[in-house]
């Protein structure tokens, strides 16, 4: 038990540099979309390719539009499928940290156009605050990387809880700091407290 506040105070100051390149990633996404960052495409608008595709069945489903994607090297999460069967026609958005990419498919004639826009650094930023949005979505984490980067977000924001409860027990064994710190504890959640309050009330 004696060594129990050296073990957490380790804890505290390694975990607390570990997390800290995530964190300041996700202030500075904050700011951005806080502010309404614009994305500014650095790709021409017209930059569209049209290329001709085997098309199998199962239109409509994620396993057939991977399968048109990989053909037209195309990688990313796929946003959603969107099947016109009257039109015979396949609408398959997909996304990546500052890229979005737009695959449109005749499948009657056998083509895709795709349709590229870079969204830079801010765009990519951006991106990875918002995603991967809830596990629980059928389709969402169909892109290997965004499954990874889920685990990785998950990760951090248990980090950041023990490291809330690692400085808590820290500040709660300094008796030097028990006044001040009282005070900040009373300051952040009546702020907090307040915050909410007016919001819910509005």
């Amino acid at each position: 038990m004696k060594r129990l506040p050296v073990w957490t105070r380790d804890l505290h100051l390694y975990l607390g540099l570990v997390l800290s390149p995530f964190i300041l990633l996700f202030a500075i996404s904050t700011v951005l979309l806080n502010h309404r960052w614009q994305r500014t495409p650095t790709l021409p608008a017209a930059a569209k390719q049209t290329t001709s595709i085997d098309v199998a069945d199962g239109a409509g489903t994620l396993a057939h539009a991977r399968q048109l994607l990989d053909q037209l090297h195309v990688t990313g999460e796929i946003d959603y499928v969107r099947h016109n069967a009257k039109a015979e026609r396949l609408l398959i958005p997909v996304s990546q940290p500052g890229l979005t990419t737009r695959v449109e498919v005749d499948l009657r004639a056998r083509t895709a156009t795709v349709e590229r826009e870079a969204q830079g650094l801010g765009g990519a930023l951006i991106y990875l605050h918002r995603m991967p949005g809830p596990h629980n979505v059928a389709i969402r984490g169909n892109w290997i990387y965004l499954r990874w980067w889920s685990v990785v977000t998950d990760s951090v924001v248990y980090g950041v809880l023990l490291l809330t409860a690692s400085g808590l027990y820290l500040w709660g064994i300094l008796k030097a700091e028990r006044g001040i710190g009282w005070l900040m504890l009373v300051a952040g959640t009546a702020t907090v407290g307040a915050m909410i309050t007016a919001i819910c009330a509005s």
